[in-house]
């Protein structure tokens, strides 16, 4: 009986613990989402965009497929921006050129998105059948889009979003 006794303090400090429930006594601060700043990124006016000679002028809302894959593809990405010194600016307008890749060992109608002889992504796995179709049907060995790569000018190592002014027929 004595050593039931002994426990009875043991179980009240661990009931005060439990019902005390110190997460709800700190205030917690929202994590920043990186997706939506990123996203707000590509939202500059286009005073501050630099244009490549071969761009077209499309209007902001036009660049609106996102590609995959550009977090595996940092470094080529950053060099684009450094190569158009466009730090600064928040995004740069410019012509991708979509390739396919039958090669690739996980998607066999995978589409590359290349920009100045650059891969910066592929074209998301659901619409890359009916892309390579749309690349097969235009005669061409490639296909050549609008493109728009963006980036928070305030972040030290923001994340680089590329969007094309193109739609999935």
């Amino acid at each position: 009986m004595n050593l039931y006794l002994a426990f009875i303090p043991l179980v009240g400090i661990l009931l005060f613990l439990t019902l005390r429930n110190p997460s709800k006594s700190k205030v917690q601060e929202e994590r920043p989402d990186f997706f939506i700043k990123s996203a707000e990124s590509m939202d500059v006016a286009k005073d501050s965009v630099l244009f490549d000679s071969g761009s077209q002028g499309f209007d902001d809302g036009e660049y609106t497929y996102e590609v995959v894959g550009e977090s595996y593809q940092r470094d080529h990405l950053t060099a684009l921006i450094r190569a158009h010194n466009a730090f600064e600016t928040g995004q740069i307008l410019s012509t991708a050129v979509l390739e396919m890749e039958p090669s690739n060992p996980f998607d066999s109608s995978a589409v590359k998105v290349v920009v100045e002889g650059t891969q910066v992504g592929y074209i998301p796995k659901f619409d890359s059948p009916a892309v390579t179709e749309m690349i097969k049907k235009s005669g061409k060995k490639v296909y050549e889009v609008p493109v728009r790569i963006g980036w928070d000018t305030n972040s030290p190592s923001p994340l680089i979003g590329v969007r094309l002014a193109f739609t999935v027929e």
